[in-house]
């Protein structure tokens, strides 16, 4: 387990919690945060005990984005010699969160530049009431990144996803619930309890299953030929009809019972028993 500087991590059944702990910076990302926020995603994916992520932030911002400290300095040391741009390790990266476990972000205050425009590559997004949200880049000479142009439209639609980008306006949750940006507001207190309530529902399904759903809905997202989705569709809902998971869900229904999908000693045992043709 690593000792973290920027961010906070803590286990709430099959449920990994990382909190932004920047409170005095508004959590803004320097490179240790952003390391230690994709080392902390990773650590979650590699235990076979945790089930979900939630992501939120420590005092009264979620996070305020890149922190321009930095920004400035890279800026001034351009001036003076010119080289690569140094890239820092960041979990905003699609092809890392496609292979995920699900997050959950918990947007718990202020969300502007990276802090909007990464979660939109979460699986679903939570909002206190008192959260605010920018596309701020266009009103500090900058451009949208990690894929934004792409893929805000998609969640939001184009006309307000426009708006957001030329404007870079702030604009208040319950105005991003409107869009669709935001799945659904709770009030301050609630809101984190209520995203480890709903990553534990996912948390309680196989591994695996959810691995796949994930990987479809990012592969179908962006697909042109529908004949084709269908097609894969067919072909994984017949592969997952014979996997270890599935037989387990039958077995519960028929017993009445909750399915031990994360005993894994009895699912290594179930295993056994089908390949031998016993179960």
């Amino acid at each position: 387990m690593a000792k973290w500087e920027t961010i906070e991590v803590e286990r709430i059944g099959r449920v990994s919690v990382i909190r932004f702990n920047r409170p005095e910076k508004l959590n803004s990302f320097n490179d240790t945060m952003s390391s230690e926020f994709k080392l902390a995603i990773e650590e979650a994916n590699e235990d076979p005990d945790v089930g979900a992520i939630v992501s939120t932030g420590n005092g009264r911002a979620y996070s305020a984005g890149a922190d321009v400290g930095g920004f400035n300095a890279s800026f001034e040391q351009g001036a003076q010699k010119k080289g690569p741009a140094r890239r820092r390790q960041s979990a905003f990266e699609p092809q890392f969160l496609m292979e995920s476990k699900p997050i959950i972000g918990a947007i718990n205050g202020i969300a502007v530049g990276m802090a909007m425009t990464g979660p939109l590559l979460f699986d679903t997004l939570l909002a206190s009431t008192e959260a605010r949200f920018s596309m701020r880049f266009a009103a500090i000479g900058l451009t949208p990144e990690i894929g934004s142009s792409w893929m805000l439209p998609r969640v939001i639609g184009l006309h307000n996803a426009r708006e957001m980008m030329l404007t870079g306006r702030i604009y208040t949750a319950a105005e991003c619930q409107e869009f669709g940006l935001i799945r659904r507001l709770y009030e301050p207190e609630d809101l984190v309890p209520t995203a480890i309530a709903l990553a534990a529902e996912i948390a309680l399904n196989p591994i695996s299953t959810l691995s796949t759903i994930k990987r479809m809905i990012w592969d179908d997202v962006s697909a042109s030929d529908v004949a084709s989705v269908w097609r894969k569709s067919s072909e994984i809902f017949a592969r997952a009809r014979s996997t270890t998971e599935h037989r387990e869900a039958l077995l519960a229904l028929k017993d009445k019972r909750a399915a031990r999908f994360h005993d894994s000693e009895y699912m290594a045992e179930l295993a056994d028993r089908i390949s031998k043709g016993s179960s």
